[in-house]
């Protein structure tokens, strides 16, 4: 699973060759339609992609109830879609490929042949809901060999179950940029998430450093289970770094974003200078997802 471009269909087609198991390519599923508005540059909707995942759930349940393995490539982006997918067979595995912005886009600029354009890859961004803890799934960076990416997966899907981290401690290795998910006020007053790489320039080759950035000081919240806020700009712009739960951020175009624990973003999303806040151009809205409170770490400056 993952989005455009991160090598859903070679890694899934290696496991599947190395395991000796079935190969589904999941974009080959999709109808005529979804075709065409892909192809046009169109994102899909959540009703678009609900016979596509009907389809690939049907395919699955019956290599289940067949006793027979599976191995699907499909992006999965969303929580609700991989729930409808385990529905379909219980015991289902994800292996979640993801990359830099910048690398993904240069490998679907370089990719022919293929109906889905690389202007499509910053909706499926801001649509990706990277899986929780509590699913069975593990997250790997793309930026090394496909070799190595594809050996962290069959490592990780041939360990016993209470042994698989959710990220593979193999694929760990030094990076010469931080990815800084920005949350910020677009020319038109609207909200936008966009990525930037953080040089690391400082510390050694073990234990890489950015250079110290300034800080308005420490903030933490907790908000229950339920917790929503209205649309709202941010006052001063924050580093917000999930420490449990989940958040969700929403845009103003219908787009939204979950950070689970561990994860982060920057928040500078804020009103444009000379404006009048209007509910229905300017911010964002938040709130808490899943089972357990929102417990959130604010470090402004």
């Amino acid at each position: 699973m993952g989005v455009s471009g991160c090598g859903k269909s070679s890694v899934g087609r290696g496991i599947a060759d190395a395991l000796g198991l079935g190969f589904v390519e999941g974009d080959e599923l999709h109808g005529p339609a979804n075709v065409a508005k892909m192809a046009a540059g169109t994102p899909l909707t959540d009703a678009d992609r609900a016979g596509w995942l009907a389809v690939i759930g049907d395919r699955l349940a019956a290599a289940r109830a067949d006793g027979r393995g599976l191995v699907v490539a499909c992006s999965a982006l969303k929580r609700s879609y991989r729930d409808g997918l385990r529905a379909a067979c219980p015991g289902l595995r994800f292996v979640h490929l993801q990359g830099s912005a910048d690398l993904l886009r240069t490998r679907l600029q370089a990719r022919s042949g293929h109906y889905m354009p690389a202007s499509l890859l910053d909706s499926q961004l801001a649509t990706l809901q990277p899986p929780g803890a509590d699913e069975d799934a593990v997250t790997l960076d793309v930026a090394p060999p496909g070799t190595a990416v594809l050996q962290a997966a069959l490592a990780w899907l041939q360990r016993p179950a209470d042994q698989r981290p959710t990220h593979n401690p193999a694929m760990t290795t030094p990076t010469a940029t931080f990815t800084q998910v920005i949350l910020f006020t677009d020319t038109d007053g609207r909200a936008r998430f966009r990525e930037q790489p953080i040089a690391l320039t400082e510390g050694k080759p073990q234990a890489m450093l950015s250079p110290l950035m300034p800080s308005g000081g420490l903030q933490l919240r907790h908000s229950p289970v339920g917790f929503r806020s209205e649309f709202h700009c941010t006052g001063d712009p924050q580093w917000v770094f999930i420490l449990g739960g989940q958040m969700e951020i929403g845009l103003q175009d219908g787009t939204s974003r979950v950070f689970g624990p561990g994860q982060h973003f920057f928040s500078a999303d804020t009103l444009p200078a000379g404006a009048t806040f209007d509910a229905t151009v300017h911010g964002h809205w938040s709130r808490q997802v899943g089972p357990d409170p929102l417990v959130t770490a604010f470090v402004r400056g």
